[in-house]
Parts: structure tokens; C-alpha cells; sequence
């Protein structure tokens, strides 16, 4: 378990797009070492996208993988503050 990927999101990371998410956030992690979600195209997210992040943290975790994102976008901040989470903050919560 060496390699690192990187999985660039979506404009519009909602409800609608987190299945799909959720299929390309564990094919990512599968094997991996490290993964970083590339947010620069996200221009709308929502709770149902914060929580995927969320779960992709504990999922992470769980299997000795990093998880973290980039080029965090105004929409994508918007979504995590909505949350009443720090958007700078690594995307796993503290438990």
C-alpha cells in the first residue's frame, strides 16, 4: 500500500452526485496510501456531500489511509461552516 491518488470532484458535489462519489471515494481508497480529493471545480456542495467526506474520513482511518482535500473552493467552505465544521480542518472527525 504505496501509492497515492487523487480524485478531482465534481462542480456540483449534492445530493445527486453522492452515489457516484461514494463509488469513486472507495475505489480510490482501496489499496491506497494516501488520497486527496482535488475540490478546485467544486462550485455547490451540500450536508449530503459533508457527510460523505465525513464517512470517507472514518472509512480512511479504518484502513491506515490519509485523507485529504485541496483547493478548497468558497462553495465547498460554505457547505462545512453550514455543518458547523472547520473546512481547513482534516476531513476526519475526532473521536
Amino acid at each position: 500500500m504505496s501509492e497515492s491518488r487523487t480524485l478531482r470532484l465534481p462542480a456540483q458535489c449534492d445530493l445527486r452526485s453522492v452515489p457516484s462519489l461514494r463509488g469513486d471515494m472507495l475505489a480510490a481508497l482501496d489499496g491506497a496510501a494516501a488520497v486527496t480529493l482535488d475540490c478546485a471545480d467544486v462550485e455547490r456542495a451540500d450536508m449530503a456531500f459533508v457527510q460523505l467526506v465525513l464517512a470517507a474520513g472514518m472509512s480512511a482511518a479504518r484502513r491506515g489511509v490519509s485523507l485529504a482535500l485541496t483547493n478548497r473552493t468558497a462553495g465547498l467552505d460554505v457547505a462545512f461552516c453550514r455543518a458547523g465544521l472547520d473546512p481547513s480542518a482534516p476531513p476526519m472527525p475526532a473521536l
